[in-house]
């Protein structure tokens, strides 16, 4: 597990610094495919001293599109128009009532999964 500082990751850069160099890489260009896809949403990072997570959202905190979450070995996806993405034939992972997640392993995985393309369902679906 990630070991941030006492207080918890403060940035996007703060949030990176601990992890593998690949894990970087991918929520470097997720990051940027989030802003270049909805360049109007709001980056505010959260979590502890073992869990990190940048949060993107319209108008307010409560609106909340998507999330990166780094760990370890990948970057999990978070959307939280989860519902009209399994409505368009995209394959989710977990079970939460609020957000669900696509896991990368890999910079070549952006392309397949579409993630441009699920960021702006997530985004319409506000």
């Amino acid at each position: 597990m990630t070991n941030y500082q006492q207080s918890g990751p403060e940035n996007f850069e703060e949030l990176m610094r601990p992890l593998p160099k690949d894990v970087r890489e991918i929520a470097t260009r997720l990051r940027a495919i989030v802003k270049a896809t909805i360049p109007d949403a709001d980056e505010a990072v959260s979590g502890g001293t073992k869990i990190g997570m940048a949060l993107y959202s319209i108008n307010g905190a409560n609106n909340v599109i998507c999330g990166i979450q780094p760990t370890e070995n990948m970057c999990k996806l978070f959307f939280h128009g989860w519902e009209q993405l399994k409505k368009s034939g995209y394959r989710l992972e977990g079970s939460g009532k609020h957000a669900r997640h696509i896991k990368i392993h890999s910079t070549q995985e952006l392309e397949s999964e579409k993630v441009a393309d699920m960021i702006e369902i997530a985004h319409g679906a506000l």
